[in-house]
């Protein structure tokens, strides 16, 4: 059901979202149409943009041009990553199914983002650390997907390892810069 602010400063991203699930499910309902939901948590893979704003382009092009990586708060809040060929997996997998409820699509393994973001330093070999600024206002603490309707109804899970995944997108933005 989520527990988010809806009046606050990511509330239209997060009712934006909302909206899009219950409208969907309104025509279900009322016009019949054959409608599936999928819930995308964190994912990254090659052809991201480097300037998009996200964790993973946001880290790997600081790392990448020798500078410390950003955290925000004291980075003990969690995040999960799903390489993006396991999403297409899931994505056609729920779209073959004749499922119609939500179904989360992402990987279940979190980890702390000032471990994330030594990681992404430890694999592009980027000497300049971390640095730490304020957390923004209503920061989620824990992002995990619950994905046991996706394992029971889809037979789903990720398959590509983070530090697999990660190589493969550090060496995209490699070429980029």
């Amino acid at each position: 059901m989520g527990n988010v602010n809806p009046i606050g400063v990511r509330g239209v991203y997060d009712e934006a979202k909302r909206f899009a699930e219950a409208i969907t499910m309104a025509y279900h309902r009322i016009h019949g149409v054959d409608t599936r939901i999928i819930r995308i948590f964190n994912t990254y893979g090659p052809r991201m943009r480097l300037n998009d704003g996200r964790v993973v382009p946001n880290f790997v092009g600081q790392a990448l041009r020798g500078e410390p990586l950003t955290v925000y708060g004291d980075g003990s809040q969690t995040r999960s990553f799903c390489y993006v060929s396991d999403l297409v997996d899931g994505m056609v997998r729920l779209l073959m199914s004749g499922e119609n409820d939500p179904v989360n699509v992402g990987n279940p393994i979190e980890l702390p983002i000032r471990a994330f973001a030594e990681t992404i330093n430890r694999l592009t070999g980027n000497p300049a650390g971390i640095i730490a600024k304020p957390l923004p206002t209503d920061d989620p603490r824990q992002r995990r997907p619950d994905i046991t309707r996706a394992r029971a109804l889809l037979g789903w899970e990720p398959q590509v390892a983070l530090e697999d995944g990660l190589a493969r997108t550090i060496e995209y933005f490699r070429s980029k810069l």
